[in-house]
């Protein structure tokens, strides 16, 4: 789909009040994640409304803006409009609560760098399907290389985190590397080997092991912005950029290997501890609450709270247990968005339903919760009940996850291994239930299906000659300018799978029929109108987007579906401040349905118009005698 994310980004960061307004930005895998100063003049109906936004959400201390699978080319651009200085970042001074802030932070520090963590995982679960298949030699150069490749990312977790920790934190990201870096060193991994006694001033020093470990270096770097700002503040300006990097590495690494990494990992251990624990009391009531309510979690953007433990499930036992339950939620959201394919009439909620199907299966769920399921409500509660069957399944069946992913078809790698085929049979079958029984259930539930056009066979069409290649002005339906279609903030009209055309950025609320035609589809709320021309080409001028919500309020059309109408002749009129306070956007989309008949088409783009000036030049396909 043809989306400037320039654009997008652009608009999106004017909305939150622009680069004052915006304290920090992150994204993980389908969200920007903003830290803002004061929410309270961000206009949230707006920001939904842009072109390439699937939504907002205002959980954790952040506001989240929903971009799917292209938040990173949105992130780029949001990053060269705003001047926030990485090692100065500060918070917003408003009162947030406590799970709100470790939430924060969580997200911030770990959602830059989880599809690297993803990526090795899956080198790691393909890898293992290799060997099982005696595909590749263990023994030989090639699977050594690639198997510590596998591993990198997790046995320096700490560097990658230090990197990310340093921004929230606001700790120069140098002075963080080389105190991750001090953790995981050759050197102390040989202390940590040897086994000898170590003192520092006396004190003993308790040698762990920090590969892989997550909480110790968060919360050194934490302490450590405390120690740089002190040395900021208090040594002369002449000095302060050398010694202030010194006194903070000098004073931080050996704190860490004596107070905060020893408690790190204890706080790590046990909060691990305890979802093993609740785990093991019963495997099929915890993937009952997992398959259920993950996307539940999803929805109000809390679902980073359990990272910490499926990353440190994977450094302590290897495996994770909760990414295996997790599959079955998000397996089960693509089936309920599938069933809605298959049941509604509305032909362009069957379009966004499938694609957002599909995307589902490769793991990226927030087009379907938030496009399809949650916006026709019964779906979502069929995909969560269908996700608690799932996951009760892939608890009783033990499923587990060998390497930290992201649930879904690309990534299935990471759930097998040699000599544990029950537990990957549980989890094929557990995605496989939750997906096939949240779509049968959103069949015959049903749901409160959005109107459709109506179309009537029955009108009168006279047809012209046309002659191939002839040219033709294609006049416009009303006063204003023109804008292309692919800059209108609908993604099915902007992605032109419904045919090409302008939008029009109208000045009033008025609509006049561009050509003699036959009004062969009129909408019931009279938001939208279809014609057809005596030659057969059929347009459709929709005013507004999502505008089918307001249920025909501040519309009022001139026609019926049926009627014979000139051109020139008022269509519909409608109140254009009305849909503005509602929160819609007013742009008139007008777009050729039927483009097999057009063989080029000249877009007027950027032009202000009046009603009947031309708004794009068509040229025929050259057509049969049947037509």
């Amino acid at each position: 789909m043809a989306i400037d994310y320039k654009k997008t980004a652009r608009e999106i960061v004017d909305a939150l009040g622009g680069d004052t307004n915006i304290t920090n930005v992150t994204h993980c895998a389908t969200r920007l994640r903003f830290i803002l100063k004061d929410e309270s003049v961000v206009d949230v109906s707006k920001v939904s409304k842009i072109q390439g936004v699937i939504t907002t959400v205002e959980a954790g201390g952040q506001f989240q803006v929903v971009i799917g699978n292209h938040v990173r080319d949105a992130y780029q651009h949001v990053k060269e409009l705003i001047t926030v200085d990485p090692g100065h970042e500060e918070l917003p001074k408003r009162k947030v609560g406590i799970i709100s802030r470790v939430i924060d932070v969580i997200s911030s520090i770990f959602a830059p760098f989880l599809y690297t963590l993803a990526a090795c995982g899956i080198l790691q679960g393909i890898l293992g399907i290799f060997v099982a298949l005696n595909w590749i030699d263990t023994a030989g150069g090639t699977y050594q290389i690639l198997n510590f490749i596998s591993w990198t990312a997790f046995t320096f977790l700490p560097v990658l985190i230090s990197v990310t920790a340093s921004k929230k934190f606001g700790v120069n990201t140098f002075v963080a590397l080389v105190i991750a870096c001090a953790l995981v060193s050759p050197d102390y991994i040989n202390m940590v080997n040897t086994g000898a006694d170590i003192h520092f001033l006396g004190m003993k020093v308790q040698l762990l092991s920090y590969t892989s470990s997550v909480i110790p270096i968060i919360l050194a770097i934490w302490i450590a912005s405390y120690v740089q700002r002190f040395f900021d503040k208090v040594l002369p300006i002449v000095i302060r950029n050398l010694f202030s990097h010194m006194f903070t590495i000098v004073i931080m690494v050996p704190l860490t290997l004596l107070a905060f990494g020893p408690v790190g990992n204890a706080v790590g251990g046990a909060i691990g501890g305890i979802y093993n624990y609740l785990y093991g009391l019963s495997p099929v009531v915890a993937g009952i609450i997992v398959g259920g309510l993950w996307e539940i979690l999803v929805i109000f953007g809390v679902h980073w709270g359990i990272t910490p433990v499926t990353v440190g499930n994977y450094a302590n036992l290897g495996y994770d247990t909760f990414t295996g339950m997790q599959a079955s939620a998000v397996f089960s959201q693509a089936g309920a968005a599938f069933g809605v394919f298959f049941r509604t009439k509305n032909k362009d909620m069957k379009g966004v339903a499938l694609s957002s199907a599909v995307t589902g299966l490769f793991g990226i769920t927030e087009p379907a919760i938030y496009g399809v399921n949650l916006r026709l409500k019964k779906p979502m509660i069929c995909g969560c009940i269908a996700g608690a069957v799932g996951g009760a399944i892939a608890g009783g069946m033990g499923a587990v996850s060998w390497s930290y992913n992201m649930p879904g078809i690309a990534t299935l790698p990471a759930y097998f291994k040699e000599g544990y085929m029950n537990q990957f049979l549980g989890l094929l079958i557990s995605i496989a239930v939750s997906f096939v029984l949240a779509a049968i259930l959103t069949i015959v539930v049903g749901f409160e299906d959005e109107p459709a056009m109506q179309q009537t066979e029955n009108y009168p069409i006279v047809k012209n000659e046309i002659q191939a290649g002839e040219w033709k002005n294609l006049k416009s339906p009303a006063k204003g300018m023109i804008i292309p279609v692919k800059d209108v903030s609908d993604e099915m009209f902007a992605s032109a799978a419904m045919g090409n055309g302008v939008g029009i950025l109208s000045e009033d609320g008025k609509i006049y029929a561009p050509f003699d035609a036959v009004a062969k589809t009129v909408f019931p709320t009279g938001h939208a109108v279809g014609l057809i021309s005596p030659e057969g080409l059929e347009v459709l001028i929709h005013i507004g987007v999502d505008t089918v919500q307001m249920n025909g309020k501040g519309f009022h059309a001139h026609v019926s579906q049926g009627d014979t109408v000139k051109q020139g002749d008022l269509l519909v009129e409608y109140d254009k401040e009305l849909i503005e306070k509602q929160g819609y956007d007013p742009v008139v989309i007008y777009i050729i349905t039927n483009m097999e008949m057009i063989q080029r088409i000249e877009l007027l783009e950027e032009t202000q118009v009046d009603v009947l000036d031309p708004a794009m030049r068509i040229q025929y396909q050259e057509v049969s005698d049947e037509t």
